[in-house]
């Protein structure tokens, strides 16, 4: 019977090798998790290749694509029969007869650095004497034939497409393969040119970014690439070890901008080619691929070669899904405090509103309280300011804070909606306004209210022109306004949300498109409204009663000075008294 997995953005590429070449163990390898079958063009005949591709078509589980990737212009070794010992310190000549590209010695000259066998081997090229490369060996190792080697800055004078390419190329526009990975992108042209081949086939294309050509000329190789595949084993070749995992975060992050899929590849789990679990550095390096937003792993030799292919995809799954659900439940927050701090007099003169005292503690202090008792720490909590931005700063890095500030240079003619577009904080979000007091039981009910957002309502507020109202309608909030009458509203948006990661994604279009229209004093409500407009659950969040106060003015102030935050610091404390154990209290 088929596995059923939880729900998951994450796919899982496993390249095939003769051994898993039985419907049997394709299929198992599929119920372990398994969501692509990727062929390696580099081994074996171009025959050899079809055959493989002709089998997957027949015995691959319905719904699973096959990645046929290509070789590219990569220098391989040949004609190597027997595994060659390589010592540190010993000399060693490469033979044109021994490598695919036959003139590579013309292009090289002493001192040349060879990278083989994804960085494992490395050579320094002491001279070129009728074709053959003198080497002498820097780190050892087993060179074995098909091994592929890199030497920087020698690309720009050799073919893009070798004839294997070629062949290869015609072979999945035969085979209507679903993705070829086309290797060594150094271009967009490069990607265009393929893509014109394949102009009226199926065949999708997957740039590898394996190159520093390619990274210095991401964006238009995004622009011109369905997906792109970052080979972390061939990039490390060209831009040095010490590198990649930074390039890497970078490439992601562009590429999720713009929309692309990221395949991140290459050395997940290679102590698993014979032991039956992972060192705990692969288990952080899968955990960090999924935190910067990788959207497909890679296994190559794992389940090519390895002992235990089954093993390595059923754990890449467990150690990917365990961060996925760790994401659904981690959130960031955002406190606008940007505004001008108008109607308080002199109090606010030298300083925010949010930095006024409330009865023993400033109002953010009380936020940032609130935030932590939910379990956002620092680190996930950005406040945008504005009006006496640095005493705001200094007061609370003084204060210990630990996280980020956003300036809005434009505080004075602009207003909350703004501010939020300019935090562009991504994923699951809280967003509290800079100037309300409020119960934390309300916030802790607002995080576990259904829908992908919801607002905290004061069902019994007495409405007034400034009042964010809202229309409710079957449990959902229709709309949200200053301008409701107030004989049609339901309650006022308190000025305390909480949006999902794909809700948050929605929220940042529409607070975009808002502010590109020149709207920019808009309140949050507008681009409310346009997301409940898009089908948007915006789900109430009843304060019951709870106490909550904001703060415009002195008269506020002087509320929540006396009657609200008095009363949120009891329910405070009787809710630290009701959860108290007896030892506790004794």
């Amino acid at each position: 019977m088929e596995n059923v997995h939880p729900p998951s953005r994450l796919r899982f590429i496993c390249t095939i090798g003769p051994k898993l070449l039985n419907r049997e163990a394709l299929h198992e390898l599929h119920e372990h998790g398994m969501g692509i079958a990727r062929v390696n063009g580099s081994h074996g005949s171009i025959e050899d290749v079809r055959k493989m591709i002709e089998f997957l078509r027949a015995n691959l589980p319905s719904g699973v694509p096959i990645l046929l990737d290509l070789p590219g212009n990569k220098v391989r070794t040949e004609g190597i029969t027997t595994p060659i010992d390589l010592v540190a310190g010993q000399a060693f000549d490469l033979k044109p007869e021994n490598l695919t590209f036959r003139s590579l010695g013309a292009r090289l000259k002493a001192g040349y650095r060879i990278s083989a066998a994804d960085g494992a081997i490395q050579l320094e090229v002491t001279g070129v004497e009728n074709g053959v490369i003198q080497t002498k060996v820097i780190v050892g190792g087993k060179l074995a034939n098909r091994k592929g080697l890199n030497i920087r800055g020698i690309h720009d004078s050799m073919p893009f497409d070798f004839e294997r390419d070629t062949a290869l190329l015609n072979l999945a526009i035969e085979t209507s393969v679903d993705f070829i990975g086309l290797s060594f992108v150094r271009s967009s042209e490069h990607v265009r040119r393929i893509k014109a081949q394949l102009v009226g086939t199926p065949v999708r294309i997957v740039a590898k970014v394996e190159t520093i050509e390619a990274v210095q000329k991401l964006d238009r190789i995004l622009a011109d690439s369905d997906t792109i595949m970052i080979d972390r084993g061939d990039l490390e070749a060209d831009v040095g070890r010490e590198n990649v995992p930074l390039i890497t975060k970078r490439v992601i992050r562009r590429a999720k901008q713009l929309g692309v899929p990221v395949i991140v590849a290459s050395q997940f789990l290679t102590t698993m080619l014979d032991r039956p679990l992972p060192v705990m550095a692969e288990v952080s390096d899968i955990t960090n691929a999924v935190l910067d937003g990788a959207d497909i792993l890679m296994l190559s030799e794992e389940t090519a070669i390895g002992t235990y292919p089954n093993q390595c995809v059923a754990t890449m799954r467990h150690i990917a899904q365990n961060v996925e659900r760790h994401l659904r439940t981690e959130y960031s927050a955002v406190i606008l405090a940007a505004g001008p701090s108008t109607g308080f007099g002199s109090l606010t003169t030298n300083k925010h509103k949010s930095m006024l005292d409330v009865g023993g503690m400033t109002i953010i202090q009380h936020q940032l309280g609130n935030l932590r008792s939910i379990g956002i720490t620092d680190d996930r909590i950005t406040v945008v300011t504005g009006h006496n931005h640095r005493q705001l700063e200094t007061y609370l890095r003084g204060e210990g804070f630990q996280g980020r500030f956003v300036f809005n240079p434009w505080y004075a003619t602009t207003n909350i909606l703004t501010s939020l577009w300019l935090a562009r904080e991504p994923g699951n979000l809280v967003v509290l306004y800079g100037d309300i007091v409020f119960d934390r039981g309300i916030l802790a009910d607002l995080m576990t209210t259904g829908g992908g957002v919801a607002l905290a309502i004061d069902e019994h507020s007495q409405l007034d022109p400034e009042a964010e109202k809202v229309t409710i309608e079957s449990e959902r909030i229709v709309r949200a306004s200053k301008e409701i009458e107030p004989s049609r509203a339901q309650g006022e948006f308190i000025g305390l949300a909480r949006f999902d990661a794909a809700s948050t994604v929605l929220l940042s279009e529409e607070m975009e498109s808002i502010v590109k229209e020149g709207r920019t004093m808009e309140f949050l409500t507008v681009a409310l409204e346009r997301l409940a407009a898009r089908g948007v659950r915006l789900a109430p969040t009843y304060t019951h009663g709870r106490p909550w106060n904001d703060n415009d003015c002195l008269a506020d102030l002087n509320r929540s000075r006396d009657v609200a935050f008095p009363s949120i610091l009891a329910a405070h404390s009787e809710r630290e008294r009701a959860h108290a154990t007896p030892q506790a209290i004794l």
